[in-house]
């Protein structure tokens, strides 16, 4: 007898990412930390919902096996362990590389066990997974709480796949089928997600190096429809068969982070806005919270649009250290609208104000490359960065944040480049939404993300710049978040220049990989490009020379 009835493994990015050179320049400092290591919530609701009803299962991590022991052999763990079906988390686009090797690696070893991918990613590509993957067996799209179930007790009867509902799959002649989409749920009261107990290792929440942390999903699905999100409202109508959010109630979210407090963790976030399900909603979440009075030594909370000031005084009543994740992505009110946005820069400035007002910290996203940005549009970016970091300072210097500095992050936006979703608008028609797609299918972007520069991995342009262009104006406008860390302090002078020095040496290397990408395949290549990673290695290795 297997040990488990079913094993679900939760992938690298990148499989061989220990053991081949990689550059991740703008994406990250380290080649672990784009690993992306922490599941999806929804894969801990699918192994708590099984083992519900009576299934031996585990929710395997072998991202955070791989980051935490260099030693540790994918190959033979997934040979020993013992299943009758292996499910694949293919849900963010970064794991498509990963997910398609593990689940490789699943059929090699048993090959008679049932192979199952699913996500939002494999929902998108499931007829290219089935007709392309022979050795993945299924595809489960859209939620797959119930789905999950129905197909194990179906194929435990039968012996076959493709009579329950949210699956793609061959049959035993090799003919495809794709079965019809449940009714997407109406609440998630019935799921749960803080069953630790079956998730091995426990790494990704109770990290040696930090504090432990989770964050619980408010709702599936969302209400704005921003144009390169794959978790936008188009998305979700058109994959998973969902025309309005599902909310957990604020009883249930309240009595969730109860069960963290149980098991040690009082530093929690909430997924998605609270204010997409109206006022009344979120008001009675903020009563709950205050009746049943979890511990919360840190609350993360999403606005995906300006706040007023009802909203922020009640929250603030919630927790003493509370920290809000804003997203305005742009410092032009024309992209952002093109993006899906509705807001202006002046909406953005009062948001932050009023959240200052109630000493409430706000970290702010911003992105490089949206359709129908300029380099003048980028440096309306810095001015909009320019004004949230002097009103950011102007708090910090008054003392407003300085009950919550020891648990709240503070100082600074956030940069980084955009990725078109696959299932978002933009994906989907990219020429609608001012892109044009480089990897059209999930092949060539699993193709793409084997290469070894950060900018190769990238997978569009835009209808006003080509991709040397929109990387050109990331590094740009790196450069200029070093200079504003520098002017507030968060950056020491040797520490701003050992940044640039980064940067200039990813210029290098970015220039090489373009160069070496129209060079077919050879040891002399790839004993090149191990070298580059060394020499970066090596200046990494005397950053505290310049500290």
């Amino acid at each position: 007898m297997s040990k488990y009835d079913i094993i679900l493994f939760h992938p690298p990015a990148i499989y061989d990412f220990r053991s081949r050179p990689m550059f991740p320049g703008m994406l990250g400092r380290t080649v672990e930390g784009l690993q992306f290591s922490k599941v999806p919530i929804g894969m801990l609701s699918i192994a708590e919902y099984l083992d519900r009803h009576g299934y031996r299962v585990v929710l395997d991590n072998l991202g955070d096996r791989m980051i935490n022991s260099p030693d540790f052999d994918v190959d033979r763990h997934i040979r020993e362990s013992e299943a009758g079906i292996f499910g694949i988390s293919l849900h963010f686009q970064q794991h498509s590389q990963g997910a398609l090797e593990i689940a490789r690696l699943c059929k090699k070893h048993h090959p008679n066990a049932v192979v199952v991918v699913g996500g939002l990613t494999a929902t998108r590509f499931h007829d290219e997974i089935i007709e392309k993957y022979e050795f993945i067996d299924a595809v489960i799209r859209a939620e797959a709480e119930k789905p999950f179930l129905r197909m194990v007790r179906a194929y435990e009867k039968t012996g076959q796949l493709g009579v329950t509902p949210n699956l793609t799959c061959r049959d035993s002649h090799g003919k495809v089928h794709v079965t019809p989409l449940m009714p997407a749920s109406v609440d998630l009261d019935e799921f749960e997600y803080t069953r630790f107990d079956l998730l091995d290792p426990k790494t990704s929440v109770y990290p040696a190096d930090s504090v432990s942390r989770y964050s619980l999903e408010v709702c599936r699905g969302c209400v704005h429809n921003c144009s390169i999100c794959g978790g936008s409202a188009y998305t979700y109508k058109k994959y998973l068969n969902m025309a309005k959010p599902s909310f957990r109630s604020p009883g249930k979210i309240a009595a969730d982070m109860k069960k963290l407090n149980d098991q040690g963790i009082t530093f929690i976030g909430l997924f998605q806005d609270p204010r997409m399900a109206g006022r009344a909603y979120w008001q009675e979440l903020v009563a709950a919270l205050k009746r049943e009075r979890p511990v919360l030594d840190r609350l993360s909370l999403d606005i995906l649009a300006p706040v007023d000031e009802d909203y922020i005084r009640e929250i603030r009543g919630v927790a003493h250290n509370i920290i809000l994740h804003f997203c305005p992505n742009t410092g032009s009110d024309k992209v952002r609208k093109r993006l899906g946005r509705g807001y202006t820069n002046d909406q953005v400035i009062h948001t932050i104000k009023i959240c200052h007002e109630y000493r409430i910290p706000v970290t702010n996203f911003f992105s490089v490359g949206l359709a129908d940005e300029s380099e003048m549009d980028a440096k309306k970016t810095w001015d909009l960065w320019r004004q949230l970091d002097q009103m950011e300072h102007e708090a910090f210097s008054k003392g407003e944040f300085h009950a919550i500095e020891e648990n709240v992050p503070i100082g600074g936006q956030i940069l980084g480049p955009i990725v078109l979703d696959p299932g978002s608008q933009a994906f989907d028609s990219p020429g609608k939404y001012g892109y044009r797609l480089l990897y059209k299918n999930l092949e060539e972007y699993v193709r793409g993300l084997s290469e070894p520069s950060w900018h190769q991995w990238l997978n569009y342009e835009t209808a006003l710049m080509e991709k040397k262009q929109i990387v050109e104006m990331i590094y740009s406008s790196v450069e200029f978040t070093i200079e504003q860390r520098e002017k507030y302090g968060f950056f020491s002078q040797p520490e701003a220049h050992y940044e640039r020095c980064r940067i200039e040496a990813d210029r290098v290397i970015t220039k090489e990989m373009e160069k070496l990408s129209q060079v077919p395949e050879s040891v002399k290549k790839a004993n090149y490009i191990a070298s580059l990673r060394r020499n970066l290695d090596e200046l990494e290795k005397r950053r505290m020379v310049f500290l």
